[in-house]
């Protein structure tokens, strides 16, 4: 973790409030949460239970989060695109999904898909990098190297445990945790703050 949603959105907003143009948002948003879809998804078929697997690491980030990436953004985006032709907070939703589906006019079919493409893969490897610093766990070399410890022994004290729905281990709870805690708050702040401080005249993206 941070949470695949909101957390990790919410930490990688300054990137599209500040340059909305440079960035899909929607592909943004939606690697940034590819990891955990993706092992969510592929941990139970192949392990039978969930926790950290390809989907965090290297080799994922360039394979199946992207394409998978790709797909999601693409079916968010009809989905968005349905729900705008309904009335009330269906069509509010739906408005903001167009508004963050949005690509520059100039680019063609081939530089769009890149650029959605670069967009998904920068969100998926923010995620990486978070949760590098919040876990215990090293799988950005799966499966070369798996869960290799790279931080000094302290980071891995454990305090107690938490047991957790769908994983093997009790989930452990020491300085890591501490760090996760406060990248979750974070996020999910820096992703509603036009909400909780909206500044008059100021144009988020995906703000309204």
């Amino acid at each position: 973790m941070p949470l695949a949603f909101p957390s990790h959105q919410g930490l990688i907003s300054p990137l599209w409030r500040r340059w909305p143009d440079r960035f899909h948002v929607l592909g943004l948003c939606v690697g940034a949460a590819m990891p955990d879809v993706v092992d969510g998804i592929g941990g139970p078929i192949a392990h039978g239970h969930l926790g950290q697997w390809i989907g965090h690491s290297l080799l994922g980030l360039f394979t199946l989060c992207l394409a998978g990436g790709m797909l999601l953004t693409w079916l968010t985006a009809l989905f968005g695109a349905w729900i705008s032709r309904f009335d009330g907070r269906w069509k509010t939703a739906g408005n903001a999904v167009e508004r963050w589906n949005r690509v520059p006019p100039h680019l063609d079919k081939w530089r769009s898909t890149a650029f959605v493409a670069f967009s998904v893969w920068l969100g998926t490897l923010s995620h990486l990098v978070f949760d590098f610093v919040s876990h215990t766990q090293f799988m950005l070399l799966y499966p070369w190297y798996v869960g290799a410890r790279v931080f000094p022994n302290w980071w891995y004290i454990t305090w107690f445990r938490i047991p957790l729905p769908g994983y093997r281990d009790p989930y452990p709870a020491g300085p890591h945790w501490v760090i996760w805690i406060i990248l979750g708050i974070v996020g999910i702040v820096m992703l509603f703050w036009p909400w909780i401080r909206p500044k008059k005249g100021a144009d988020h993206v995906g703000a309204e």
